[in-house]
């Protein structure tokens, strides 16, 4: 769908090389708005600059940059300065945690982590607020992990993360609402990116089954039947940076096509 609403909009896109940020990005030139994408992998960024170019037309920019790196945020005002005057809509998008039991991790990791999906949200945040609440309009999306509302114990490091933005989405929702700008973090299930099918394949070659059958188990736990394409799921994200989407705000939305079994 096509929202007219985000016709030369501006989007800052964390994650955007491959993935769930790739497929954002695809959705969001497809709406005419101008992308400043962010990823480490700068050939990935390049390849998918002139991808979106050739098909959409659309204003691209590229940023090679690590969340972590405390400062991203002074390269993207650079870039910003050079490219766009401000940003309208933050996607805050980075890839999740290791697995393990909480007596697994150092405090080492603890921290790396917290930098990489905590603190890399509230450093951007705070990056392009300001300029938002002078426009009075602005989107901030958050990307976690149905795993915010329902932890697990081998995935303690990424539970704890996604809960603590989810948390700092809602207070700042709050803060912010009557400024024009809407605050929501989108938690995905499964979504049948690159890395899940690179996961299932390795599940699938411990157990020496073949793939297409751990795929199927897998699928078969969720209640719609299968897992999320990336494009399916961008399609959220795009609705909530529109004007369509702009009477919901603070929320933490699960499109895990019915996994979660929370009702809070």
């Amino acid at each position: 769908m096509i929202y007219k609403s985000l016709k030369n909009k501006t989007a800052i896109i964390t994650g955007a090389s491959d993935g769930i940020g790739k497929a954002i990005a695809e959705s969001l030139a497809k709406n005419s708005v101008k992308t400043l994408l962010i990823s480490r992998d700068e050939k990935k960024l390049l390849n998918l600059k002139l991808h979106l170019k050739k098909k959409y037309s659309s204003k691209v920019e590229i940023l090679a940059g690590d969340v972590k790196d405390t400062d991203l945020s002074k390269k993207i005002i650079n870039s910003r300065k050079l490219y766009f005057k401000n940003c309208d809509i933050l996607i805050n998008n980075a890839g999740g945690p290791p697995p393990g039991s909480f007596l697994d991790h150092s405090e080492e990791t603890w921290n790396e982590y917290f930098n990489q999906n905590l603190l890399s949200i509230i450093r951007l945040t705070k990056l392009v607020v300001p300029q938002m609440k002078k426009n009075k309009w602005g989107r901030v999306v958050n990307i976690t992990s149905s795993l915010a509302k329902e932890p697990t114990p081998n995935m303690v490091l990424s539970a704890t993360m996604r809960a603590g933005v989810s948390a700092f989405s809602k207070s700042i929702s709050i803060e912010l609402a009557s400024k024009g700008i809407t605050v929501n973090t989108v938690c995905p299930g499964g979504v049948l990116t690159n890395r899940l099918i690179d996961l299932v394949k390795m599940s699938a070659k411990k157990v020496n089954k073949p793939y297409k059958q751990i795929l199927k188990e897998s699928e078969s736990q969720i209640p719609i039947g299968r897992f999320a394409s990336p494009e399916e799921f961008a399609n959220t994200v795009t609705f909530l940076a529109s004007d369509e989407g702009k009477y919901i705000t603070g929320v933490s939305l699960m499109v895990d096509g019915g996994l979660t079994k929370s009702i809070f």
